[in-house]
């Protein structure tokens, strides 16, 4: 590979992460409906609890993916086949284990199971059918899981995204068809599950003619292979665990604090920020691998190169992004919860959490995907439970005293002291330069752009307020007044991260 290859797949592999975004958030609304509408109620819940049962899965993976991802990117300098082949092999397999071991355990717990979540008996033959079809798909996707990842290593995560959209297509016709004509709860959970299994047995035949010499037979298993990266991965895996305990345990706060009906006002000012960030993260991903492979190759200057102008691109992006939010979030609210009128809770929940969501894209986004490819992961982990555990401790001492504001304040005081505090001092060293000098080089070329747009955002404000039944639209064409400038003027910027290292 050559010692660019990951620019060439830079702004594909960024494209392709936001197509794939798009549709599946749009999959999923029109899906939820329909799921919501056409399945009873009983079979809606039992879908749900065993698609949010999935999601744990990945407590299981140890780092391990993360690891193999980083394996590839440095294939493409040091060209060790037989060693990349034991590693992968062996994680492979174990995985193929793991699988089957859970498999074994789920299928012996079905009628504990069924049991257990209140399932009327009329229908555990059906529900029965489901659950078994469920879980031997979660045995096969958890092996096949790595081959995304290779993909990822080679700079080609725009392969990987194509297989996600076209079984995106596919799953959105199968179940609005399946849904709508009646189909079984067991037929349903199958399309669903075939084709979130498809995209990754697929990408095995996409990194086969791309990895010369690469075999996963079982004659290369090593548990040695493994042990010399067992560091790198049980770091990986415990920051992937902070960040779920962060993402994770809001709800369960004040479930148990205050009661489970004040959910809903926190999920309502919870949403803006998640598709904020959501819509904000979608470059930094091709930043892993093109790090792993410019380590290897002892790259330093380019490396700090990459990581200024990321983060100045990211400032770039989220900033009028953020101001537009933060700006029009009571609309924002209401299309996207269909609420006719906001809470004070709700508003001001949305306002701390955006908050928390810009300064950690400014401040960690970029630099934590870099430093954790560079040999900087143990700091990066110490940071992330100093994070988590500040969190989880304000937000209890918080909610007693201001509800579910206090529960945001408990996620927002700990993202912004962090991450202004220690990351970006932290990042500073890495870069070998001053904090000050470092947010200079990142700030500095797009002050101009950002000034335009947000003096764009002032005047709108002032001079076109947002109308009382305004909606979609009015969103709209405001949104493109402000970004239009910022993209203008920020041109410098695109390129410069084109041509970066």
């Amino acid at each position: 590979m050559a010692n660019r290859e990951w620019q060439r797949h830079f702004w594909r592999n960024t494209g392709t992460n936001y197509l794939r975004t798009i549709l599946r958030l749009g999959s999923g609304l029109i899906l939820f409906r329909l799921t919501f509408q056409y399945l009873s109620t009983e079979a809606f819940g039992f879908y749900s609890l065993l698609w949010s049962l999935f999601g744990y899965t990945i407590l299981l993976d140890f780092g391990l993916g993360f690891t193999a991802q980083k394996a590839v990117a440095e294939h493409s300098a040091n060209h060790q086949t037989d060693r990349l082949n034991q590693l992968l092999s062996t994680i492979f397999w174990s995985f193929a284990a793991v699988g089957g071991a859970l498999l074994i355990v789920f299928l012996a717990g079905k009628p504990l199971f069924l049991k257990w979540t209140h399932v009327d008996p009329a229908h555990w033959d059906s529900f029965g059918h489901a659950y078994v079809i469920f879980f031997c798909a979660m045995a096969i996707a958890f092996p096949l899981g790595i081959f995304p990842e290779l993909l990822r290593g080679l700079q080609r995560i725009d392969l990987a995204n194509w297989l996600v959209i076209g079984s995106t297509v596919v799953n959105l016709g199968l179940m609005a068809w399946g849904l709508l004509h009646g189909w079984s709860l067991p037929t349903i959970v199958l399309i669903s599950v075939a084709t979130t299994v498809a995209p990754n047995a697929l990408a095995w035949f996409m990194v086969m003619p791309r990895i010369p010499g690469i075999s996963l037979h079982p004659r290369h298993y090593r548990f040695s292979a493994v042990r010399g990266v067992l560091s790198f991965s049980l770091v990986a895996y415990l920051i992937t665990f902070t960040n779920l305990i962060m993402a994770r345990t809001d709800q369960a706060v004040i479930s148990f604090s205050i009661g489970v009906g004040f959910i809903a006002l926190y999920q309502a000012g919870y949403k803006v920020s998640e598709m904020f960030g959501l819509f904000s993260v979608q470059m930094q991903d091709a930043l892993t691998p093109a790090a792993a492979q410019m380590h290897i190759q002892n790259d330093q200057a380019g490396i700090r190169d990459l990581l200024i102008k990321s983060s100045s691109f990211t400032l770039l992006l989220t900033t009028p992004l953020y101001a537009l939010s933060a700006a029009y979030l009571t609309p924002l609210v209401k299309i996207l919860t269909g609420l006719d009128e906001l809470e004070p809770d709700t508003f001001w929940v949305g306002q701390a959490l955006l908050l928390a969501t810009y300064s950690s894209l400014i401040t960690n986004s970029c630099s934590k995907r870099i430093l954790m490819m560079c040999g900087w992961e143990k700091r990066l982990l110490r940071i992330s439970l100093v994070d988590a555990v500040a969190n989880l401790v304000l937000s209890l001492v918080l909610v007693h005293q201001l509800g579910v504001l206090g529960v945001a304040l408990g996620t927002m005081i700990p993202t912004v002291l962090v991450g202004w505090l220690w990351v970006l001092p932290l990042t500073s060293r890495f870069a070998e330069t001053g904090f000050f000098r470092l947010l200079a080089e990142i700030w500095g070329p797009v002050l101009w752009p950002l000034a335009a747009g947000l003096g764009v955002l002032a005047a709108l404000i002032g001079f076109a307020p947002f109308p009382p039944d305004g909606g979609f639209l009015d969103c709209v064409w405001r949104g493109l007044l402000v970004i239009a400038p910022v993209g203008l003027l920020g041109r410098s910027t695109f390129k410069a991260l084109r041509a970066s290292g």
